[in-house]
């Protein structure tokens, strides 16, 4: 029978747990979160306390929190593969929609309007996220599936921008958006396939 005093805890996904333990076991929500970590070797994808689904951005606010006893807590762990396998495919679809977009960001820089800026900045961004899963990949996977020489034309270009940022020299920033940008793209496009690639020789 479930005690009051204990935590309901239920861990589904990767592994799938229903334990009933001690409030006091873990000083906080993230001592138990950290030890499934560990023990599922997962990513945390899902975090439901009292039937109430917690959104994952909320994490750092709760994550100091601790139970009195009595809670119900679901966990959801996603094996890491899957998690980047997802990322990727999300990667893919964002290029592709910068990609149509290029002569419109081109066109409101060009008019230095503030849309324009927006949508730099937003690309800016979108840029450090694809580095961010590229890296994410690598060191999940071991391997090496690019040359980091590939990455040294995407910084020239993104240097590019910076620079005709600074000079307010719109009509130059148009062109490198317009007529640069897509080899910037292609070269993300082509790192990320062939992560996809690396993972699918991967196993779990």
């Amino acid at each position: 029978m479930f005690d009051e005093e204990n935590i309901k805890l239920r861990i589904s996904g990767v592994k799938t747990f229903d334990l009933d333990i001690p409030a006091d076991k873990y000083n906080t929500f993230e001592e138990i979160v950290q030890d499934y970590i560990n023990k599922t070797k997962g990513v945390l994808t899902k975090i439901t306390i009292n039937e109430k689904e917690i959104p994952l951005n909320y994490y750092d606010e709760i994550k100091d929190s601790f139970f009195e006893g009595g809670e119900e807590v679901e966990l959801e762990f996603t094996s890491k593969k899957e998690v980047l396998f997802d990322l990727i495919s999300q990667s893919l679809e964002y290029i592709s929609k910068v990609r149509e977009n290029l002569e419109r960001v081109s066109k409101e820089v060009l008019l230095n309007t503030n849309e324009g800026h927006k949508m730099l900045n937003s690309i800016a961004e979108g840029l450090q996220a694809l580095l961010d899963v590229i890296e994410q990949t690598r060191a999940f996977s071991e391997e090496d599936f690019y040359n980091p020489g590939d990455l040294d034309d995407v910084q020239n270009v993104v240097q590019d921008i910076i620079r005709s940022q600074g000079n307010q020299d719109y009509l130059e920033l148009s062109d490198i958006i317009e007529f640069d940008f897509n080899e910037v793209l292609s070269t993300f496009e082509t790192i990320l396939k062939n992560a996809q690639k690396t993972l699918e020789k991967k196993g779990v």
